[in-house]
């Protein structure tokens, strides 16, 4: 992939890839909420959840027996990272329709080179729209954004609400998202809630030295 300034990004996420893999493969009861779980740090967490377990407040993170008191009726599936890895390859192969150049994101998104490609389709917009609506189609939630940056079309694709973002308008779209949708580590993240830093807005003009001194150079990287 080229990562000049003139390249359009489709950033494709697909949050519930987990439980999806599972419900289209009929390996999900019909009438109760389904979460995936994985034993982490010496506990068993959730790692996924379908659109009715989100609605209960379940989500990704809890602890497994947190949930289950919550709601005893829960189906509960062992995670399968290497399955989940396969069907986002088939998907990604799928994409190829859009354009060759199509990226893993694991665990749940890809990446899409789609420079002169979106006209094909009807514009960058419609093939979003088309990309999205089809993947719908086969039981997956998908999340797609635009953007003429990798940084910024992930981010948007997994916190934001615009579709796709102008040149002009990429830093009124980061402003208001959570920290994490810089691609930092998830500790990096926690740090910064702790002295108040939640947002991008939060530290995007913050001097860099103190910035660099207690977070890291990476996460002034990704800031800019």
């Amino acid at each position: 992939m080229h990562w000049d300034s003139e390249t359009v990004w489709a950033a494709l996420h697909l949050p519930r890839l987990k439980t999806d893999r599972l419900i289209r493969n009929g390996r999900a009861p019909e009438d109760r909420p389904l979460a995936v779980y994985a034993k982490q740090a010496n506990a068993f967490v959730l790692t996924g959840v379908d659109a009715r377990a989100a609605a209960l407040n379940l989500r990704p993170g809890m602890a497994l027996a947190d949930a289950r008191a919550m709601y005893p009726r829960i189906a509960i599936a062992d995670a399968d990272l290497e399955a989940d890895r396969r069907l986002l390859i088939a998907i990604a192969d799928w994409c190829d329709r859009y354009t060759p150049l199509v990226g893993l994101d694991p665990p749940d998104g890809l990446m899409l080179d789609i420079t002169g490609c979106a006209h094909l389709f009807g514009g960058e917009e419609a093939l979003r729209r088309d990309i999205t609506a089809r993947l719908g189609g086969q039981g997956f939630q998908a999340c797609a954004a635009v953007a003429d940056t990798v940084g910024c079309a992930w981010a948007v694709a997994r916190y934001g609400s615009a579709l796709r973002v102008p040149s002009d308008q990429m830093r009124e779209a980061l402003l208001p998202l959570p920290l994490a949708a810089l691609r930092i580590a998830p500790e990096t993240v926690t740090d910064l809630a702790q002295v108040g830093l939640k947002r991008i807005a939060d530290a995007i003009d913050r001097p860099r030295a103190p910035l660099a001194a207690r977070f890291g150079e990476d996460f002034l990287r990704r800031l800019d």
